[in-house]
């Protein structure tokens, strides 16, 4: 091990000592109430090589319209420029290792409609990053790093930074076209996006949320930084591992479902069907992602239907890179894509799901949570840095996983139509 390695590796363990000693990090005094800091999930491996970074200040541009921000929560109104049609009230922390959590987030869908509760606990439960050759197989999340604090640079000319120290960061972003026809013209989508950056050693990995006007929650994470070092230029993957707790309308009445396209249909090789199917005959376990099937997870409410009979749901649609298969030890959680799990909320850790899932609980009409992996594969490329007498020199450009709850049947029409 080299005396820079070892010096790095040194540093690292006496920060974690003083967090024991003197108490809770700093994000976790941002008018929230003190959560313990997570364990490490059993059996991880060796913890990064560090790398630090600065920027400088810059002054921000006020938003159009104020939104209202108490410590941990957030309510935004759409559209930011008009009076309001729709809005999110999101509850969040921050914390070691996960980062950024979203709490609960709640939707309206008129000004006087009452708040809708979508979701619940939410957040990156790991980020599993084994290197092509064996090892290092790095567990990130569970090395309980802190996260970046923010700055106006950071931020940009939109962005407001949010706590002291700042370590979240809020914005308002424009997203295109969200509908067009020949009667209403076209309208341009906002959503509200939330973000923090994980400072994981030599990576840095940025965690977002965004919610938009029309009920669709995004979730992304963006691997940036540093090459590992000695290893800069092998490849590796960086699999995101979600866990959501699905909520519509509160925790009860909840069901989880398998939405399949299948093509060709019965008789005719010229038609096709969909198939809507209890996710693993309505018991807790998992499914895989079938890129011929369309694969989505469906979470239904129970008892809710909308104005034409159907029930409320949110469907997990996933943006891939490919599916992810590992077989080291205790990597069992990445030989599947979707778990379902009755929502037990001590249970956060994305490598114990095989052991969550063993009572094999009913996941109909209850209180479920979706585990999901998000895979990129990071081959590296002469854009992510050059040697220069024996150093890299560079960063490697963010490279985006995630997936989309997208609202089906919560609407009785076209949404911000009329």
């Amino acid at each position: 091990m080299s005396k820079l390695r070892f010096l790095k590796l040194c540093l690292l363990g006496t920060g974690l000592l003083l967090t024991l000693f003197v108490g809770a990090p700093a994000q976790q005094r941002l008018g929230v109430k003190k959560q313990p800091l997570p364990a490490p999930a059993e059996g991880l491996g060796q913890v990064g090589e560090g790398v630090g970074s600065s920027t400088t200040p810059k002054p921000s541009t006020k938003e159009t319209k104020p939104l209202k921000t108490d410590a941990n929560e957030t309510i935004i109104e759409f559209p930011t420029h008009a009076a309001m049609r729709t809005a999110w009230k999101v509850s969040w922390m921050t914390t070691n290792g996960f980062g950024l959590v979203i709490r609960g987030a709640w939707f309206k869908k008129a000004p006087k409609d009452p708040w809708f509760q979508v979701i619940g606990d939410a957040r990156l439960s790991e980020m599993f990053v084994p290197y092509h050759s064996g090892s290092p197989r790095f567990w990130d999340v569970s090395y309980n790093f802190a996260l970046m604090q923010l700055t106006r640079e950071d931020a940009g000319p939109a962005g407001a930074l949010l706590g002291s120290p700042p370590l979240v960061c809020r914005e308002i972003r424009d997203r295109g076209v969200a509908w067009m026809d020949s009667v209403q013209g076209s309208r341009r989508g906002q959503t509200m996006v939330l973000w923090s950056s994980l400072n994981a050693a030599n990576y840095r990995y940025v965690i977002e949320y965004g919610f938009q006007d029309d009920g669709v929650i995004t979730f992304r994470v963006g691997s940036t930084g540093r090459n590992y070092g000695s290893r800069e230029f092998e490849g590796h993957m960086h699999n995101g591992l979600w866990r959501v707790d699905v909520n519509l309308d509160g925790p009860e009445h909840n069901s989880a479902y398998i939405m399949e396209h299948i093509e060709p249909g019965e008789g005719d090789k010229g038609t096709a069907k969909t198939v809507v199917r209890p996710f693993n005959q309505g018991r807790e376990g998992y499914e895989d992602w079938n890129a011929l099937k369309f694969t989505m997870v469906s979470v239904r409410h129970a008892q809710k239907k909308n104005a034409r009979g159907e029930p409320l749901a949110y469907d997990v649609v996933t943006r891939r890179m490919g599916n992810a298969r590992h077989y080291g030890s205790q990597e069992q959680c990445t030989e599947h894509d979707f778990w379902v799990t009755k929502n037990r909320p001590d249970e956060i850790y994305y490598q114990k799901l095989p052991t969550y899932v063993t009572p094999r609980a009913p996941i109909l009409d209850t209180d479920v949570v979706v585990w999901l992996s998000t895979a990129g594969h990071h081959e590296p490329r002469s854009e992510d840095g050059e040697m220069q007498k024996d150093t890299f020199v560079g960063v490697t450009p963010v490279m985006w996983c995630g997936f989309d709850l997208v609202p089906r049947n919560f609407w009785d029409r076209s949404p911000l139509y009329r």
